[in-house]
C-alpha cells in the first residue's frame, strides 16, 4: 500500500482558497462581537465601578462618644436625598422609624437606641452598605489595661482572649483580684433592646447581661483568669467583671459573626405573688421540712427587677432557680405557708434566622450543645419511637433551622392540640396525635432533640391584658452564633390556651419568637441537689416549673398536706 504525498505546490493552494472563503461579513462578523465582549465587559465594570463609588459612606459621627439615646450627627456623603428604605444600623440593629429626625445625602440625624452601649453604624441604602464607625457609650468607655495600678481594689481586666466573637465562643479573660472562686461573681456583657425611640420607657433598665448556670456559660474562674461564653443576648460593646469587691474597667468586645438578628423589644412589667400551704402534719420525732419554690427565670428576655417580699426569709435565695425554704423540729398539727412577690419585665422577642450563615460545626462549641440534645427526666428523646420519628422528619438535612422547621411543620400538620389530653407518658400523645400544652411542647422538644437540635422546654404562664394567667409549656433552640431562640408551637397551631386571646394575629411569628405575655419561670428540666438524702421527696407533675422534686421531708414526718396555687397577677405596666 502506497501514499501519495501532498506537494508543495498544492499545499500553497490550499491556504489561498482558505484565505479567499473568509467573506469580509464574517470577517466584521467576529470584530463586532468582539467588540461588544469588550463593551459589555467595560459597562459591566462601569457599573459595578458606579456602585462602588455610589456606596454610602460614613465621615464622622457627631458626637462619636456619648450618652444612649441621644440624638447622634452621622456626617458622610451617598446617603440619599430622603430615606425610603434605606436604614442605619448600630451595631446590627436599625433604629424605629420614629427615631429618625432628618435625613439627606450628607447627614443623617437619628436618636441611637437608650440601651445600645458601644457599636459599629453602618448606613444601608439600595447601592450598599457603609464602612464602618464605632460610636462608644461614654459610661462605658473602654479602660486600656496598661499603666499602673497603685491604691486599685477589685478586680481589674489586662487582657482578654479575643476582640470579637460570636454567641456562644470562649471568652478567657486575664487580670487581677477575680477571687480564687466565683461566688456571686459575674461578667457582664452589654445588652440592648428596641424601645422605639421611647427614652422615658428606657431609663432605668438593664444594660447588661450575664451567663447563667443553665448555659454552662462559666467554665474556670480564679484569680487571674475567667473562661466564660459568650452569653445568649450579648451585643457589642464593654464588658466588666463584677464581684463582692466592686466593678472592674471595661473593655470593649465585638460580638460577631450572627447569622440572624434577634430583637427585645415591646417590654411589659408584671407584679405578681405566689404562695404554698402546708398543714396536717403527723411527727414523730425530730425533723425538717423543706420546699423548693420556683422562682421566675432570669434571661436575656425576661429580666428580674425587684423581689418585693418573701415571708419567711429564704434558707438559700436562688439555687438553680428556685428558693429553698426550711421548717425545723415542726410539730403535730401544725401549719405553715410562705408567701412571695416579684416584679419582672418580659420583653417580646423576634428572630430573623438566615440558616446558610449558621456554623454547621463551630469549632469548640459549648457544652449546652451537647447536654441539650441528650435525653431527660421530661424530654426522652432516645425514645427509638421517637428517634425514628424524626430521622423521618428530618431526613437528611443537616442544618438546625432547616430541621427546626421540618419538626414545626410535622407538628403542626399532625399533633392536635387538646386541653384535655394529659398523658402519662408525653410519648402517647403520638398514639392518637392529640396533646394538652405540656405534652405537645415536650413532643416538639424530644423530636428536635433527637433530630440533633439543642432545644430546651419552657414552663410558666401566659399573661393576658386582664390578668388572667394560665400555665402555658414552649421551648427554644439553640442557634450557634445567635443564641437561644423561641418557639410556641401550641400558640402557633392557632390554639388559644385557657380561652386567653392571643397577642400576634400572624401565628406564624411564633417560630422563632414569643410576645410579652410569656411568664417564665425554668428553661430546661432542674436536678436539684436534696437536703435530706434519707427523707422523702414529693415531685409534681404539669406544674409552672420543671424540676426534680418540690417538697422535702426528713423520716420523721409522718404524713402531712400540701397545697400550691398558681401565680396572682396583680399589677401589669
Amino acid at each position: 500500500m502506497s501514499f501519495d504525498l501532498p506537494r508543495s505546490s498544492d499545499i500553497q493552494a490550499a491556504r489561498r482558497t482558505r484565505r479567499r472563503s473568509t467573506h469580509p461579513f464574517a470577517r466584521f462578523a467576529k470584530r463586532a462581537a468582539l467588540f461588544l465582549a469588550l463593551a459589555g465587559g467595560i459597562a459591566v465594570g462601569v457599573s459595578s465601578m458606579t456602585n462602588y463609588l455610589s456606596r454610602p459612606v460614613i465621615d464622622r459621627l457627631e458626637p462619636a462618644i456619648g450618652e444612649p439615646g441621644r440624638v447622634v450627627a452621622i456626617i458622610g456623603r451617598n446617603f440619599g436625598a430622603a430615606r425610603a428604605d434605606s436604614r442605619v444600623e448600630v451595631d446590627g440593629i436599625a433604629p424605629t422609624s420614629s427615631s429618625y429626625l432628618s435625613w439627606n445625602d450628607k447627614e443623617i440625624r437619628v436618636r441611637f437606641p437608650q440601651a445600645v452601649d458601644s457599636g459599629l453604624v453602618h448606613v444601608v441604602t439600595r447601592r450598599g452598605r457603609s464602612n464602618p464607625r464605632l460610636f462608644m457609650n461614654k459610661a462605658r468607655l473602654p479602660v486600656l489595661a496598661t499603666g499602673g495600678l497603685s491604691g486599685r481594689s477589685g478586680p481589674y481586666i489586662a487582657s482578654i482572649s479575643a476582640e470579637q466573637g460570636p454567641i456562644g465562643s470562649l471568652l478567657v479573660i486575664s487580670g487581677l483580684d477575680f477571687g480564687e472562686n466565683r461566688e456571686g461573681g459575674r461578667v457582664l456583657f452589654p445588652w440592648a433592646a428596641d424601645y422605639g425611640g421611647t427614652t422615658q420607657l428606657a431609663q432605668g433598665v438593664p444594660t447588661t447581661i450575664e451567663g447563667t448556670e443553665g448555659d454552662a456559660c462559666y467554665e474556670l474562674w480564679s484569680d487571674k483568669e475567667i473562661r466564660v461564653r459568650v452569653p445568649d443576648g450579648a451585643v457589642s460593646g464593654a464588658l466588666a467583671v463584677a464581684t463582692s469587691k466592686g466593678r472592674s474597667n471595661g473593655v470593649f468586645f465585638r460580638v460577631s459573626e450572627a447569622p440572624g438578628l434577634k430583637t427585645y423589644k415591646d417590654p411589659r412589667s408584671y407584679s405578681f405573688s405566689q404562695s404554698v400551704s402546708v398543714a396536717n402534719l403527723k411527727v414523730s420525732g425530730p425533723n425538717e421540712f423543706f420546699l423548693w419554690v420556683p422562682r421566675p427565670a432570669e434571661c436575656a428576655s425576661q429580666r428580674l427587677d425587684r423581689i418585693l417580699s418573701q415571708d419567711p426569709v429564704p434558707l438559700i435565695p436562688d439555687y438553680h432557680g428556685t428558693a429553698l425554704f426550711r421548717f425545723k423540729d415542726l410539730q403535730n398539727n401544725a401549719a405553715f405557708s410562705i408567701a412571695q412577690s416579684f416584679l419582672v419585665t418580659v420583653y417580646a422577642v423576634e428572630t430573623r434566622v438566615n440558616a446558610d450563615q449558621i456554623a454547621q460545626k463551630p469549632a469548640n462549641p459549648p457544652s449546652l450543645m451537647t447536654d441539650y440534645t441528650r435525653a431527660d427526666p421530661v424530654v426522652p428523646s432516645d425514645d427509638p419511637r421517637i428517634k425514628a420519628l424524626a430521622a423521618g422528619i428530618v431526613g437528611a438535612e443537616a442544618n438546625p433551622w432547616r430541621k427546626t422547621r421540618l419538626v414545626w411543620n410535622w407538628v403542626e400538620k399532625n399533633l392536635a392540640w387538646s386541653p384535655f389530653k394529659e398523658r402519662r407518658h408525653i410519648q402517647d400523645a403520638l398514639s392518637d396525635k392529640s396533646a394538652d400544652s405540656y405534652s405537645y411542647a415536650l413532643v416538639t422538644c424530644a423530636l428536635l432533640r433527637a433530630a440533633g437540635v439543642p432545644s430546651r422546654p419552657i414552663a410558666g404562664y401566659l399573661v393576658d391584658p386582664s390578668r388572667q394567667a394560665v400555665r402555658h409549656y414552649w421551648l427554644e433552640v439553640f442557634i450557634y452564633g445567635l443564641g437561644w431562640v423561641p418557639l410556641d408551637p401550641i400558640l402557633g397551631s392557632g390554639a388559644s390556651p385557657g380561652g386567653l386571646a392571643v397577642a400576634w394575629d400572624d401565628r406564624s411569628r411564633y417560630f422563632g419568637g414569643v410576645d410579652d405575655r410569656h411568664l417564665a419561670f425554668s428553661r430546661g428540666f432542674s436536678t436539684l441537689a436534696p437536703m435530706a438524702p434519707d427523707g422523702r421527696r414529693v415531685s409534681k407533675e404539669r406544674r409552672w416549673s420543671l424540676q426534680s422534686f418540690y417538697e422535702e421531708a426528713t423520716r420523721h414526718i409522718l404524713d402531712y398536706s400540701s397545697y400550691w396555687g398558681d401565680i396572682e397577677v396583680t399589677g401589669l405596666y
